[in-house]
């Protein structure tokens, strides 16, 4: 049953995806955003650091990114089947994350902090930065002998991708709705990649 949990996480993230979904296209003022949005807009100027953070799920990075991890997976491991399935993944979840967006149409808060483009719901940096650093983060932890420092990179990984999920938050940019969908999407997507992976493994 253990083995197979991980569906039921998919399940329960996907659930949670399309509730919000329900909930934005019914034009609702939510709790989550009114409460969260407050609370955040308190404490913005504490949480100044924020600002650069936020860069780390830009586009730009994640894809330069991207790129320096298929060379390493190609030339250094030779692990083909993880380049083509990271490959493959990472335009995946951009191309889904763009069409979902223009598919719901959820404008951006007002008073941006940082300038931002295209719809709002579900979160880019939520979704596609916690796909590509949860990789990163599964990549270098298989590599790893020690078990401490594995749950050292897995903790370090978790708090940066908290981050920058804040950071959006923080910067005005995104309701905290849309970082929950990006990141209840994201969790799906990844769990179902790494699972993948280890199936096609068991065969080539």
């Amino acid at each position: 049953m253990i083995k197979h949990s991980w569906i039921a996480i998919v399940l329960l993230c996907l659930l949670l995806f399309f509730l919000l979904v329900h909930e934005v296209l019914g034009e609702r003022t939510l709790a989550l955003d009114t409460y969260l949005d407050f609370a955040v807009a308190e404490h913005t100027l504490s949480f100044s650091f924020l600002r650069y953070i936020t860069y780390l799920g830009k586009s730009m990075v994640i894809g330069f990114g991207s790129i320096l991890v298929v060379l390493y997976l190609w030339i250094v491991k030779k692990d083909y089947l993880k380049m083509a399935l990271f490959s493959i993944g990472m335009g995946g979840a951009d191309i889904i994350n763009r069409r979902i967006k223009n598919q719901v149409k959820r404008e951006r808060p007002d008073d941006q902090l940082v300038d931002a483009s295209g719809f709002s719901f579900p979160s880019g940096h939520a979704m596609v930065g916690l796909i590509f650093f949860s990789l990163l983060a599964y990549f270098i932890i298989i590599e790893v002998k020690r078990n401490s420092l594995k749950w050292v990179v897995g903790i370090g990984f978790f708090f940066l991708i908290l981050l920058i999920g804040l950071s959006r938050i923080a910067m005005n940019v995104h309701f905290p709705t849309d970082i929950l969908a990006g990141y209840s999407l994201g969790i799906a997507f990844t769990l179902i990649w790494c699972n993948l992976y280890k199936l096609l493994g068991r065969f080539i």
